[in-house]
């Protein structure tokens, strides 16, 4: 995989039904790279045990890292799983890590990168080891800092990341998806309707008549970015989910009698 998808493996875990990799990617090809190595390992493994079927289960997960700080304590988090899942009494003791690899040259593959972590050390491998111990010690790891479940490191890094995927428009892709969903729904249509020049939006939630036209255009922008379920949508309205396609279609056509209209909500959805 190192040398097929040109990355960098800097830590990692094998756990009894999972991994865990600290990669660093040259080229945008990550899914590529760890469907590969899914099914590349899951024949040799049943050919090697005479099994049939699936090793792993469900689609992995990723999250981006702020700086080496954060790179580092991930390989130390990584490293202390075995132990955390009571697999073994020592640290050194579980091969199916990269820990032995940092602390003893001679056991280090020749796939994994150690010389980014290890420069935080100074090149030491003993100060790496007590680091390693310290962290143990302690118990917590880095992911208290994780973001939208997709961001590693400070809130400002978060924002960055956030800024970046609206500036490359790629909201159809898992992490910007994944992002719109861990925003509060309730939050985000108060701020559509606030954008929509609302004074009360908290009243426009309460209105069940057939007709408001800044109700159906928020419920036409929700609609629009695509991750929302119309039961969802629904729920913050107070309306069931069969009410939200006709909603959807009068806040359309109130955007195409209304080029203005459809102005700003192009720049509400571009914003979002």
């Amino acid at each position: 995989m190192v040398e097929r998808f040109q990355l960098e493996i800097h830590a990692y875990v094998l756990m009894k039904n999972h991994y865990h990799l600290l990669i660093h990617t040259k080229e945008g090809n990550l899914s590529r790279a760890i469907q590969w190595l899914g099914v590349s390992y899951s024949v040799w493994f049943n050919r090697r045990h005479q099994r049939i079927g699936h090793l792993f289960q469900g689609r992995f997960k990723s999250f981006l890292i702020e700086d080496e700080r954060y790179f580092t304590a991930v390989c130390l988090y990584i490293h202390g799983n075995p132990l955390r899942a009571c697999l073994i009494n020592h640290i050194l003791d579980y091969k199916w890590s990269s820990y032995q690899g940092y602390v003893d040259e001679r056991r280090e593959a020749s796939w994994l990168t150690t010389e980014l972590v290890l420069g935080m050390y100074g090149g030491s491998r003993g100060k790496f080891r007590q680091a390693q111990e310290l962290s143990l010690e302690k118990g917590s790891g880095p992911l208290g800092d994780l973001r939208h479940g997709l961001y590693l490191g400070s809130e400002d890094y978060s924002q960055d990341c956030i800024e970046r995927i609206k500036g490359e428009g790629r909201q159809e892709k898992p992490q910007a998806r994944s992002l719109l969903k861990s925003r509060d729904i309730r939050a985000l249509t108060v701020r559509i309707l606030n954008e929509l020049g609302e004074k009360d939006p908290e009243s426009v939630l309460k209105v069940r008549k057939y007709r408001c036209q800044n109700r159906d255009i928020a419920i036409y922008i929700l609609y629009r970015v695509g991750v929302y379920l119309n039961a969802e949508i629904g729920k913050v309205f107070g309306v069931g989910y069969t009410a939200i396609p006709g909603a959807v279609k009068r806040g359309q056509d109130y955007l195409e009698a209304d080029g203005e209209l459809e102005r700003v909500v192009k720049e509400i959805i571009g914003d979002i």
